[in-house]
């Protein structure tokens, strides 16, 4: 069994957005929950609930569709650490797309049709891991670099 995706994607995914989700609503807790003399700038305690929902909201959309990837050569099997589907290469997935985002490399399997985590998954590929899986097995489906 080769994982294709990184060991950095349950950090991304789960440990960040929880610990940084109760420091966020902690410290607005205690902005709004304080004495007036305290925290004496309403600007601050709006400015703390924007902070948060803009967090939330970067977690929900950004680093929630993540996903862990492995494969048989067979078969892709894709988990969100709650339940893993699986997919055969030849029949279900149309492409494999990887694209760099800033720092990341963001890589996107695309399905001919809908699977249980929906068209299109996303991941972060460890490098050296798919490119030893693309040289051992360079038949399975082809890499496309944008």
């Amino acid at each position: 069994m080769h994982r294709l995706s990184t060991n950095a994607t349950l950090f991304l995914k789960i440990f960040i957005p929880v610990f940084w989700t109760t420091i966020l609503l902690g410290l607005t807790a205690v902005a709004w929950l304080s004495p007036d003399k305290t925290v004496d700038l309403p600007a601050f305690r709006w400015g703390m609930v924007f902070l948060l929902v803009v967090n939330l909201a970067f977690f929900i959309l950004i680093l929630w569709p993540l996903k862990r990837v492995e494969t048989d050569g067979e078969n892709v099997y894709v988990s969100n650490y709650f339940r893993t589907a699986f997919y055969s290469w030849e029949r279900d997935v149309e492409a494999l797309h990887t694209t760099r985002i800033l720092f990341f490399r963001l890589a996107t399997i695309e399905l001919n049709g809908v699977g249980s985590f929906g068209r299109r998954m996303r991941f972060i590929p460890s490098r050296k891991l798919l490119k030893q899986f693309t040289e051992e097995h360079p038949e399975v489906i082809p890499l496309v670099e944008e």
